[in-house]
């Protein structure tokens, strides 16, 4: 398990947060201003990276010990479809629709999904990546909807690339 403690004191986005932005998420260099939407006000941001397998790394960012967003990815078998997989999930994280992320990704009201087609350990093989916000940050569904759109869509690349999928 990786605990990494990001906690700063004075450099903040807003007046009433405490801690500053990791320049990389779980591993994946992604840009301040795309992670920042998904995390309230608070003294203290932590990453707990840790494996439900090998070919499934996990990412809890907790702010003030309180979850906001839980990322996970997981490497399946070419003839899987996560996307159908996932349905009843993605349904329960609100109104998922499709988006143009990866070979097929999905956005919901508190979360999304990407997969996309990739040779892993010398085979055919397809990546998935979840986020689930734990919190409804920022408070407009549209924005969050919007802000997850391009989270993913920067974030998924990158995500793949550190698994080893190619």
């Amino acid at each position: 398990m990786t605990l990494l403690v990001l906690a700063t004191a004075g450099c903040s986005d807003s007046d009433t947060r405490a801690y500053t932005f990791p320049d990389k998420v779980c591993g994946v260099a992604v840009d301040a201003d795309l992670l920042s939407p998904f995390l309230p006000d608070g003294q203290k941001l932590t990453q707990r990276a840790y494996n439900s397998g090998q070919e499934s790394p996990r990412c809890r960012l907790p702010v003030d010990g309180k979850l906001v967003v839980y990322l996970s990815g997981d490497v399946v078998p070419a003839e899987t479809d996560p996307i159908k997989v996932q349905d009843r999930a993605l349904v329960r994280l609100g109104n998922p629709a499709s988006v143009d992320v990866g070979d097929s990704a999905r956005v919901a009201d508190n979360g999304a999904t990407a997969v996309g087609t990739c040779s892993y350990e010398g085979r055919q093989r397809k990546f998935v990546t979840l986020v689930q916000l734990q919190e409804k940050v920022p408070g407009k569904t549209s924005q969050r909807r919007d802000a997850l759109h391009s989270f993913l869509g920067a974030y998924f690349p990158g995500a793949m690339a550190k698994q080893g999928c190619r």
